[in-house]
């Protein structure tokens, strides 16, 4: 072993991931209850097409309701909406975001590592198309794995000293 460390070896596994066909209210019922703020898509053969994220979601939602749009928070796709927003035309909106398909407002420019590549090469390729997670793929393009820019910083700070403690490795 020479010490580089695999993707394969930091990343999450099994992932969360979204079908294309979701709505963005499933999505972010997902997104809540995973603890996560985004996923991998995959199509209908089980591919990887896409990724979504919280921002993806919020600049669909601000683009279809503007200025009036006052929630920040992706909360307001799950909630009745009356409780949000008095404006009539302001809930249709956001139930309209909410009935958008995930297809439809996802990043389907794939960036990916294969499982085989070193952290390093995952961290340069995070920072070089500003994302926080890169989905991990086997040779066959199948879908294996998530890891985050996190993971790759804990696996630093464990290779540069021993005595850097990690968060818990629950569900690794």
């Amino acid at each position: 072993m020479n010490g580089m460390t695999l993707a394969r070896e930091i990343m999450t596994a099994p992932v969360v991931t979204f079908d294309e066909d979701m709505t963005l209210r499933e999505a972010t019922l997902t997104m809540a209850r995973k603890k996560v703020s985004g996923a991998p898509v995959m199509d209908r053969d089980g591919r990887l097409i896409g990724v979504l994220s919280e921002s993806d979601i919020l600049e669909e939602a601000v683009r279809r309701v503007g200025d009036e749009m006052t929630c920040r928070s992706l909360s307001f796709l799950s909630l009745p909406y009356e409780r949000i927003v008095r404006n009539e035309e302001v809930c249709r909106q956001f139930s309209e975001v909410g009935d958008v398909k995930v297809g439809d407002i996802m990043n389907d420019e794939v960036i990916a590592v294969n499982g085989d590549d070193g952290a390093e090469k995952a961290l340069e390729t995070m920072v070089r198309f500003g994302v926080n997670r890169l989905p991990v793929i086997d040779d066959d393009g199948r879908l294996i794995g998530i890891v985050a820019r996190q993971d790759i910083m804990w696996s630093l700070c464990r290779a540069l000293q021993a005595g850097c403690q990690g968060p818990p490795m629950i569900g690794r």
